[in-house]
């Protein structure tokens, strides 16, 4: 790893990472800072107003129309942040990719049954939605699972 500060008189400090953003240790390094910055909230929006909410509230999130959706139980935000970008920084959280354009928080999975097609349908917990798993998705769902 290669570390290169810059000194700079501004208010606020920036952090930019160079590399694969889904390594391990770049999602160690994530880790750690959130950990610090006492941070670890989710930013939402809705109709103009935002909302912090903490990982373990969010059931899913979803690309719709371009756009980044998150479900919880007080229903869907938007997140300014990329689905890839929330796929690196949420894992730790419980979050698994299970389709191109879906993450899971596993906490809120209650069942997978295998459908004809060869794909999966995830069964969220206390609701009637239901998420598809896809093949290409699924070896590395499974293994997440596992630990």
């Amino acid at each position: 790893m290669k570390l290169n500060l810059i000194h700079a008189v501004q208010n606020e400090v920036e952090v930019t990472i160079k590399g694969d953003t889904g390594s391990e240790e770049v999602q160690r390094l994530l880790s750690l800072l959130r950990e610090d910055a006492g941070q670890g909230m989710v930013l939402l929006e809705r109709e103009d107003e935002r909302f912090l909410f903490h990982p373990n509230e969010i059931l899913y999130l979803e690309v719709i129309d371009g756009k980044t959706m998150a479900a919880t139980s007080q229903g869907q935000y938007e997140v300014k942040e990329k689905l890839y970008q929330l796929a690196a920084s949420l894992k730790r959280d419980g979050f698994i990719q299970i389709n191109k354009s879906t993450l899971v928080n596993i906490h809120f999975v209650k069942s997978i049954s295998a459908e004809f097609s060869g794909n999966y349908t995830a069964k969220i917990k206390g609701r009637s939605e239901t998420l598809t798993i896809s093949r290409s998705y699924f070896k590395a769902f499974k293994q997440f699972v596992r630990g």
